[in-house]
């Protein structure tokens, strides 16, 4: 309600210039402007609420942690405030619908696979960032189970947590006895990965009925985002439906909703959604300014290490259909919600790889035309490929396997 109230206002204001401006502006129009100028930025700060979160975390003392907060769609660590021992604080402002958890590099926090570097990660303890004081009481030898207290959201992601975690809990103790068994043993291997399924398939019933009977909660919204691959389309969309208008108003929700518009408007036989988006050099550069050839559009970014090492691959393929009429768009989409952080490390993994065909950054402008959610994508790499008209005819998710290898030959003739 307020979001769409800051927008009537602003656009209501901007046509006091044009209204006057075949006229002198008077004090009472200059006094206008400057009062609706200072009404948006007081609602502006209005929205700016604080945060404290108080943790009490047996063993936790020696050891760092941090909080991961998504605010919306936006992800920015915290550091502590102060630290005493096993009392942690954290403080901060927010704007919206903040969800968080904590990441502690005590030892519990992860389980070695391999002798010498590789870690399995714990189960994250979750919770939501409110005004109302956070209080969070647990062990940092499962501080995934520890209890979170205060505000609304808290309280009802609790009810939640209540039915989950035993099952959460279960699990990682099943993966960290399941990582010690020899491979010899694929029996009782098996025997455990069947257990492990039906505690999250029960799981996936308890957060389905969750979003089913709490459609005015941000739990809902912030749970479905994470369920795409859980639910057909027609059920996924069904759900989305089902939420408040409120709830949908969320940015959260506008990225689901952009999903499943996504899903639809980029199956086979479909035209691809038309983009436009910066290149290396700064030119932009549009999806349908490419009609007449034969497109791939690569969704990729510097930090997915299958995306990289498929590269020298798809430089193969480049080299031998582009006098075809061949083309690709790579699309990166970085990790950084830092603009500049994010085209340093896209410039530098482009040039790393030596990849030759056309690219831009996802990154640019990306609250207002993400074209993650624009075309669905789930996994990285995702592949589509656009005939000469803009109408897609192949799409392959992760890598493996030679079908994109076959399109183009059945394309070419080669």
């Amino acid at each position: 309600m307020l979001l769409k109230t800051r927008r009537r206002l602003r656009k209501r204001f901007a046509l006091l210039p044009c209204q006057a401006s075949n006229q002198k502006p008077t004090m009472k129009r200059i006094s206008l402007i400057l009062a609706s100028t200072f009404l948006l930025a007081n609602m502006t700060r209005a929205q700016k609420k604080e945060y404290r979160i108080n943790s009490d975390i047996k063993n936790q003392s020696g050891y760092s942690v941090k909080a991961y907060l998504l605010e919306g769609n936006k992800q920015h660590v915290d550091s502590p405030a102060v630290v005493n021992g096993d009392h942690i604080q954290f403080r901060g402002s927010f704007q919206g619908p903040t969800f968080g958890f904590l990441i502690s590099n005590h030892p519990s926090s992860k389980f070695e696979l391999v002798k010498g570097g590789m870690f399995m990660p714990s189960p994250r303890l979750q919770f939501f960032v409110e005004d109302a004081p956070i209080t969070i009481k647990g062990n940092a030898d499962e501080l995934f189970m520890a209890r979170v207290t205060g505000g609304k959201l808290n309280k009802e992601y609790n009810k939640l947590k209540k039915k989950t975690l035993p099952l959460i809990k279960e699990n990682w103790e099943l993966r960290k006895k399941s990582a010690k068994m020899p491979l010899s043993d694929s029996l009782k291997r098996k025997a455990i990965m069947k257990e492990m399924k039906d505690n999250s398939d029960k799981i996936d019933r308890h957060e389905k009925q969750f979003i089913k009977s709490h459609p005015n909660s941000y739990v809902s919204v912030l749970i479905l985002s994470g369920k795409y691959e859980e639910y057909s389309l027609a059920d996924y969309e069904r759900a989305y439906n089902h939420l408040s208008d409120e709830m949908k108003a969320t940015a959260m929700a506008e990225t689901i909703h952009e999903k499943i518009e996504g899903t639809k408007n980029t199956a086979i036989g479909f035209k691809a959604p038309n983009f436009t988006k910066p290149t290396p050099g700064g030119d932009m550069l549009s999806l349908n300014s490419l009609k007449g050839k034969y497109v791939l559009i690569d969704f990729w970014g510097s930090w997915c290490g299958p995306c990289r090492a498929g590269n020298p691959h798809l430089k193969d393929l480049y080299a031998k259909y582009k006098s075809k009429g061949f083309e690709i768009v790579g699309i990166a989409n970085e990790k950084s919600d830092e603009l500049d952080a994010a085209k340093t490390s896209w410039l530098k993994a482009v040039k790393d790889d030596g990849l030759p065909w056309l690219h831009v950054l996802n990154n640019y402008n990306k609250d207002k035309d993400n074209l993650v959610a624009k075309f669905a994508v789930t996994g990285f790499p995702t592949k589509i490929l656009v005939d000469r008209s803009g109408t897609i005819i192949y799409k392959e998710v992760g890598t493996g396997g030679d079908g994109l290898d076959k399109e183009l030959e059945k394309i070419f003739g080669m």
